[in-house]
């Protein structure tokens, strides 16, 4: 007994501060180069800078409190006692903030979550306790001896201290153990060995007073953090300074826990493939690093994120502010560029509209970013209104997704049709279009305008257009009958390099390259006119025709139409409306086809008016319901033995 008391109350009790004042000079120089760098707006984060600050403060009041009490001859005995009061409490709240962090690390709001309490109210009334000290002395005692020289006492009660702290860390501990199969496993790591580190120091403290060392586990535990979950520089981009696609995830998930609203901005660079393949990554990288400077300048309290290789999204606080932001990108962007002294215009496509928690998790949220961005036509100030209308297309979008990846993993739910064209010099049928389908269990039939944007923007294009290469080769193989069959090809095609795939599988089914012919949308065209003409360069010497699809229902630039090398106009069938200013159109365009020898081809042909139109023309090839609809292969040698001369 007489010992334990001894340990708890050492007479003339003087500290070696030597590794404490190492330690603080460690955690100012780690502060300093924390908060010099770029830091990620979460409550996690902020939450570690506020432990780091205070850990320091902890730190330099430890220092200075065994600093007046070797002085104390010359200091006033109120102040020595304030110092260690502040010393003591601010080891009680450390304790407490430790277990915030892993509600926070959780994903828990301290708002929402009434287990704090059980640490809160502990804690609070032993701070207060520590606070009073100065009228019980129970906790600690202050005595000056004949020579000035204070000495500090431990009193009965200072093992509370050590209770409370205990009590804080045990629950932490408990809750990491419970719960750790929802956390990461890299940060459960990191707050057990925390827990270890402090737990050591106290414990040899508690034996061995003299030695000060709770410093030195709290630097460790700050330089531990930082280099595994904590490092700043993780959730930055490198190319364009703003935060990356990992730290929006998070700031989302965070966003829908603390019920906060934002007013959001997204746009994507346009061309970005075509930039870097006329320019190359350097001005690319140039370009985003001077986007995310231009809205850090007018706007600082913006929060800017690079969340694909194109896409910004920018988190603004007001209205106001958006609408101010809207109109800057917009004035900005209007103007070209200076990179590595050329001056380059640069278009976006952009939208906006307010986050009001309507999202479930990070993944709704970018499936509803994909939607709208890649297949929404935006009214003219691009705003999106949330409701349940637009929510209701964004998981229907995201479930056809999946149904497409599954399909082509399985290979089912696929299937091709044919739509015959009439020849109208001949009047047989020999052209043929072929279509692609999709049939699933769940939602019955989706139509080609639905999932192939869909499969565009999710990168699954390239394999539908090779399920349709497969059978349309297969096709032709089996029905050496048809002469000439056109194809549609995906936009994405033309940054893929398919020149020599597209050769492989026409070579493994034997098939004339001069039976098909690749349809090409006019909009692609407009779009990437530098890789769709080589597109068509590299397949044209092999044979392969080209068709521009739906002509007239884009830009109707005829001198594009020219210069890249088409053999076939398909012609959309809005030019067979009764408007005067069609009609013009459409007597022009097929005027200039003729004199320039080339066919055409009218599509959309449903009426006997509209085919009276059609052969009036005298256009090549008719195509329509009014002849068939699209057939599967079976129906389609019915429909030819049917029709046979």
């Amino acid at each position: 007994m007489n010992l334990f008391l001894e340990l708890w109350n050492p007479q003339g009790l003087h500290y070696n501060y030597f590794l404490e004042l190492c330690s603080l000079v460690l955690l100012t120089a780690i502060s300093i180069s924390y908060f010099t760098r770029k830091k990620f707006p979460s409550p996690l984060f902020k939450l570690f800078g506020y432990i780091l600050v205070f850990i320091t403060t902890n730190v330099f009041v430890n220092v200075m409190s065994c600093f007046v009490l070797d002085k104390s001859a010359t200091i006033p005995l109120f102040f020595v006692e304030m110092i260690n009061d502040i010393y003591y409490s601010s080891n009680l709240f450390l304790s407490f903030l430790l277990f915030a962090y892993v509600l926070y690390s959780l994903g828990k709001s301290m708002k929402y979550m009434p287990i704090y309490n059980l640490t809160t109210i502990p804690t609070v009334l032993a701070i207060i306790f520590v606070c009073t000290n100065g009228l019980h002395k129970q906790v600690f005692e202050l005595v000056r001896d004949a020579n000035g020289v204070v000495f500090l006492n431990r009193g009965p009660l200072f093992f509370i201290l050590y209770i409370i702290t205990g009590l804080n860390v045990a629950c932490t501990f408990a809750y990491i153990i419970i719960l750790r199969h929802r956390f990461d496993k890299k940060l459960v790591n990191v707050l057990i060995s925390i827990i270890i580190l402090v737990g050591a120091a106290n414990i040899i403290q508690f034996f061995q007073p003299h030695h000060l060392l709770c410093g030195v586990a709290y630097t460790l535990s700050m330089i531990f953090t930082i280099i595994t979950i904590n490092d700043p520089d993780e959730k930055v981009d490198r190319i364009s300074g703003a935060f990356n696609n990992g730290a929006f995830i998070e700031y989302i998930n965070t966003q829908r826990i603390e019920k906060q609203n934002k007013f959001i901005i997204i746009f994507d660079v346009d061309n970005v493939s075509m930039f870097i393949s006329n320019f190359g990554p350097k001005y690319y990288h140039e370009l985003l690093s001077q986007i995310r400077k231009f809205i850090e300048v007018v706007n600082p309290d913006c929060y800017i994120f690079r969340t694909q290789s194109n896409r910004f999204v920018l988190m603004i606080k007001t209205k106001e502010e958006q609408n101010v932001m809207l109109g800057l990108l917009k004035e900005k962007f209007d103007q070209p560029f200076n990179l590595h002294g050329q001056q380059l215009h640069i278009s976006i496509r952009l939208f906006y509209f307010k986050n009001e928690g309507v999202f479930k998790d990070s993944d709704t949220y970018n499936d509803f970013l994909n939607r709208t961005l890649n297949m929404l036509n935006f009214r003219e100030d691009n705003y999106v209104n949330l409701d349940k209308q637009f929510l209701s297309r964004v998981q229907r979008d995201k479930r056809i997704k999946e149904i497409l990846e599954d399909s082509l993993k399985k290979k089912s739910g696929f299937y091709m049709v044919y739509q015959p064209i009439l020849d109208s010099t001949s009047k047989r049928f020999n052209h043929f279009e072929a279509l692609i389908r999709l049939n699933n269990d769940e939602l019955g039939y989706v139509g080609p305008a639905e999932f192939i944007p869909i499969a565009e923007s999710f990168g699954l294009a390239n394999d539908i257009d090779n399920f349709v290469l497969n059978e349309t080769c297969a096709f032709l193989k089996r029905n050496p009958q048809i002469e000439h069959l056109e194809i549609n090809v995906s936009c994405a095609e033309f940054f893929n390099n398919p020149s020599e795939r597209f050769l492989k599988t026409i070579k493994k089914y034997g098939v004339d390259p001069s039976r098909i012919c690749l349809e090409i949308t006019e909009t692609v065209a407009v779009k990437y006119p530098t890789k769709t003409k080589q597109f068509m360069e590299d397949l044209g010497q092999y044979g392969i025709e080209f068709a521009m699809d739906d002509f007239g229902s884009g830009y109707s630039n005829m001198a594009r139409f020219i210069t890249m090398p088409f053999s076939v106009a398909k012609l959309d069938k809005s030019l067979l409306g009764e408007e005067r200013n069609i009609k013009i159109f459409l007597n022009s365009a097929i005027s200039l086809f003729k004199d320039l020898n080339i066919p055409i081809v009218i599509e959309g042909v449903e009426t006997e008016k509209q085919l009276k139109v059609a052969k009036a023309h005298e256009i090549d090839f008719i195509q329509g319901y009014y002849f068939s609809k699209p057939l599967k292969e079976e129906d389609l040698i019915k429909f030819l033995k049917s029709h046979e001369a």
